[in-house]
């Protein structure tokens, strides 16, 4: 299991290059940002890239669990499992600092600075609460894949790798059972429907057939 960790690990940093955040209004998309984009400040605001010399701030947060996934994935590389609770850590604390730096990008958190830089009148009230933040594929890829390279972390530090490993073979065995059975009662169940469909043409019963002669 120790050398699979590197899976869920590069998918999280992969995650980055992916859509994590959009923000619309009235269903008009306003802003777009990949999870890169948050943490370096470059994000697509209708149409137009803002990086952060434009303004757009860079995200500290961010940028600290890119670094806390590429030490994981350095660890796993170059240690053995004697590090799994370095993993482990690495892997719990980007998830952290991905929830304290997104946690400005919230509507809560958008009204709040929006109160705060004087926009507190009733109308202005009344546009920010027309805004959605929606969070897309790679923040919540990023996510399930930091909780599974942390969960298989713990099973190795557990030292429950062979017991996990052996149960993980026998659901995946038990699941292609499974699927082996359902595929051969909807073969079965297609012959039937098809034997059923050509003696109803034979007795004339079914589209195409001819009556039966009296």
């Amino acid at each position: 299991m120790w050398k699979w960790i590197r899976i869920p690990k590069g998918i999280a940093l992969v995650a980055f290059l992916l859509p994590w955040m959009t923000i619309s209004c009235s269903e008009q998309k306003i802003a777009e940002a990949t999870g890169f984009g948050l943490a370096f400040g470059n994000v697509t605001t209708m149409g137009r890239a803002a990086s952060a010399g434009d303004g757009a701030a860079m995200n500290l947060w961010l940028i600290l669990a890119l670094l806390a996934i590429a030490g994981g994935l350095f660890l796993l590389f170059t240690r053995g499992r004697e590090a799994a609770k370095l993993v482990l850590g690495t892997s719990v604390a980007a998830l952290v600092l991905i929830f304290l730096g997104t946690w400005r990008y919230s509507k809560d958190a958008i009204m709040a600075e929006a109160a705060k830089n004087g926009g507190g009148g009733d109308m202005d009230r009344a546009a920010m609460a027309m805004i959605q933040v929606n969070w897309e594929i790679g923040y919540w890829l990023a996510l399930f894949a930091l909780i599974a390279a942390a969960a298989m972390a713990w099973v190795v530090m557990s030292g429950k790798e062979a017991e996990a490993e052996a149960k993980m073979r026998s659901l995946a065995s038990d699941a292609a059972d499974a699927a082996r059975g359902a595929a051969a009662k909807a073969g079965e169940a297609i012959d039937a429907a098809t034997d059923k469909k050509d003696g109803d043409k034979k007795h004339g019963d079914g589209p195409g057939g001819e009556p039966p002669k009296a």
